[in-house]
């Protein structure tokens, strides 16, 4: 992997970057394969001098690799490519953005992963949030509005999602609290097996759901803080209601830890299931430049206990060793066993900065 960035003018850069995966003893595989070569471009153009002191962001990029078999005379670079735009205004108090973003139907690059193709996206948003600034409780408000326009690269409407910030209140001691609605439309082409088990299987057709979702959260600066998040709505034939509730706990500098619960309740036709998810989050702050971070999480639908476990160590800004560890069990309780081990594994990364 490859990556060249290089800024001009004052606020502007532009960049490449080049991957490269080989794979030996390809007859082994069944189907002949060659190397994998993805090449990407990008530019940014920025300035903040807009109509004044404000800031206007232009942003582009492209990404295209080689065919993945040397047999392959029916794919073009188009259909192996990903392409997008981005007009950013991040101001104070209107802020707005508008993406527009393209995969080609056999976009499948070697190195990194995608996890939709063949689609067209144009996202807008717009946020209004006031700083109130004679007042000693709130610091701000914000309303906004986030909306997703999803299609096939036919131009069918495959997805649409409308979200609105009704109000979330931002408070001078760091606590906050919003409330946001929102509707979804979805087709599905072919049958959903949601659990994958078939016990919940939701059938093709056109769905459209309407949900909302309450927040309150206190400041995460506190030795001890929390968070609180409740969300209901349809869910395509039935309906879903989850509560996930956060605790931090920062003892002394250089010492984090986080723990999440979130249950969910889902509802559909002539079927339903619970699910409940717990998450530990530990962070150790030994210097500025080395840290040890863990996550570990639970799930009682999978019933895998999962970790990963990070080490980093910061040599000069810029430069960076990292050794990964992860480790995953299984709980089943059906054959007697309980969490013997799926998978584990290891990874050591170098990361070298030259700047000139």
């Amino acid at each position: 992997v490859g990556r060249y960035r290089r800024d001009f003018w004052k606020e502007s850069s532009i960049g490449v970057v080049y991957t490269n995966r080989s794979t030996e003893n390809n007859l082994l595989l069944g189907n002949p394969v060659q190397d994998r070569n993805t090449l990407g471009a990008d530019l940014t153009l920025s300035t903040s001098e807009f109509l004044g002191d404000n800031v206007l962001q232009f942003s582009a990029f492209f990404v295209g690799h080689n065919p993945a078999s040397p047999l392959d005379n029916s794919t073009s670079l188009w259909d192996r490519s990903v392409r997008g735009l981005r007009f950013n205004f991040p101001n104070q108090p209107w802020s707005a953005w508008v993406s527009y973003r393209e995969f080609g139907d056999q976009y499948d690059p070697a190195v990194g992963f995608n996890s939709r193709n063949g689609f067209k996206r144009l996202q807008p948003t717009i946020n209004y949030a006031p700083l109130f600034e004679r007042s000693n409780v709130i610091r701000e408000i914000e309303w906004g509005i986030r909306y997703e326009y999803l299609t096939s690269l036919e131009n069918e409407l495959l997805t649409e999602n409308l979200r609105f910030t009704l109000g979330e209140i931002r408070f001078e001691s760091g606590e906050s609290l919003g409330v946001e609605v929102s509707r979804n439309f979805e087709i599905l082409d072919e049958i959903f097996d949601i659990r994958g088990d078939g016990s919940v299987i939701v059938a093709p057709g056109e769905y459209v759901n309407w949900g909302y979702e309450l927040e309150a959260s206190s400041a995460s600066f506190r030795k001890v803080s929390g968070s609180i998040e409740y969300e209901a709505g349809g869910f395509w034939t039935g309906n879903i209601s989850s509560l996930e509730l956060g605790l931090t706990v920062r003892p002394m500098p250089g010492i984090n830890l986080g723990s999440v619960y979130r249950y969910a309740k889902v509802t559909a036709e002539n079927s339903g299931f619970n699910t409940n998810l717990f998450q530990i989050d530990l962070g150790l702050d030994f210097t500025p430049d080395v840290s040890l971070s863990s996550n570990i999480q639970f799930d009682d639908v999978s019933e895998v206990l999962g970790t990963n476990t990070r080490f980093r160590w910061i040599i000069t800004p810029g430069t960076d060793i990292f050794f990964v560890y992860n480790h995953n069990w299984l709980n089943n309780p059906a054959l007697d066993k309980r969490f013997f081990t799926i998978q584990q594994g290891g990874a050591m990364k170098i990361v070298y900065t030259y700047r000139f």
